[in-house]
């Protein structure tokens, strides 16, 4: 069994949709455990009403944020496996039938991520994909430091629970990239596998998301952006620093978040970030690099840093392929 796991804060508008997603798998052998995350509107309401199913259990907590919410959807599941969703996302019908194919063939696997579409809701329903050029149509164990922001999405996400449980977890409080504090955690110790298939669905624009906030909370989520940095290098040294690709990726990720500082002129922000870096982190950097970036040699720095860029892609990492032609994608997948 498999067992599916959605966090709940405030998505009356879109719950049912992602729910029918779920009770329409072809695979049937799961349960969902909600965690409703002390809302404030009827979603629960909304669950009662229109879903009449005994696999389906919600919790209700006080409001403690979405990763307290996941790790207690864990905590209670019954399954050996969990996979997540979000409650504004949706699945393909075939998408829990293809992890339970995938956990059979990689039974010792610790994570399994999954290819996607995502949609704008606030640009005409405008769709991309996001999956991996280079793992289209393949499911494999892959090393996730090749590029963890193609792998990684909550909504494509299914985990080993056992595997977990050697982790932090969704760290509690981070309020925003405690998906990838998470994901990256458990792909430092474990076999992570990647199907290149567009079968999760990442809905955009959607009220309430993290995306839609101002400039001047965007500021105050900082914070958490350089805590998810230093948390993970930490992991990375505690799972005595075995994955080699992990550097190689980590310092072009911090360079392209010190780019669009740069980039957007926001000083504040960047002397912040690398104040507040790890002295394991900025020992990623060049000292002058640093100080290049500090005392605003803003064209020499973007050059920089885009060189590094093109260094990294030497590696042949995977892009996210928002132009592949979906004649090379398997059409059967590709009906919602």
């Amino acid at each position: 069994m498999i067992s599916v796991v959605i966090p709940l804060y405030n998505k009356v508008h879109t719950i049912a949709n992602t729910l029918t997603t779920v009770m329409s798998q072809t695979y049937q052998d799961f349960e969902v455990v909600i965690v409703n995350d002390g809302s404030t509107d009827n979603g629960v309401e909304v669950i009662d009403r229109h879903f009449h199913d005994p696999r389906i259990r919600i919790i209700n907590q006080e409001n403690a944020g979405v990763s307290a919410a996941r790790n207690k959807g864990v905590k209670e599941a019954k399954g050996d496996w969990i996979a997540f969703l979000d409650g504004d996302d949706e699945w393909h019908p075939e998408y829990l039938a293809i992890i339970q194919k995938t956990i059979i063939k990689y039974p010792n696997a610790g994570m399994i991520c999954t290819g996607g579409e995502c949609c704008s809701i606030n640009n005409e329903n405008k769709y991309s994909y996001r999956i991996a050029k280079k793992y289209v149509n393949k499911i494999r164990i892959v090393n996730f430091f090749e590029n963890p922001c193609v792998f990684s999405h909550t909504s494509g996400l299914t985990i080993n629970k056992e595997i977990f449980y050697k982790t932090h977890g969704f760290p509690v409080g981070m309020k925003c990239c405690e998906d990838y504090a998470c994901t990256q955690a458990i792909a430092l110790i474990s076999p992570t596998i990647y199907i290149g298939l567009p079968i999760s669905k990442y809905n955009g624009g959607v009220e309430g998301q993290i995306t839609s906030i101002d400039a001047s909370t965007r500021f105050k989520y900082l914070k958490y952006v350089v805590d998810y940095y230093n948390l993970v290098m930490n992991d990375y040294i505690i799972s005595n620093q075995k994955n080699k690709l992990f550097k190689i990726y980590f310092k072009y990720d911090i360079r392209h978040r010190i780019k669009g500082f740069i980039i957007g002129k926001d000083y504040k922000s960047l002397d912040f970030f690398i104040d507040n870096l790890s002295s394991e982190n900025k020992k990623l950097l060049f000292r002058t690099e640093i100080q290049m970036y500090k005392k605003r040699y803003n064209l020499l720095s973007v050059l920089w840093i885009l060189l590094t860029k093109c260094i990294w892609r030497i590696h042949n990492f995977p892009v996210v392929g928002e132009k592949i032609n979906t004649r090379k994608i398997n059409s059967k997948y590709l009906s919602w």
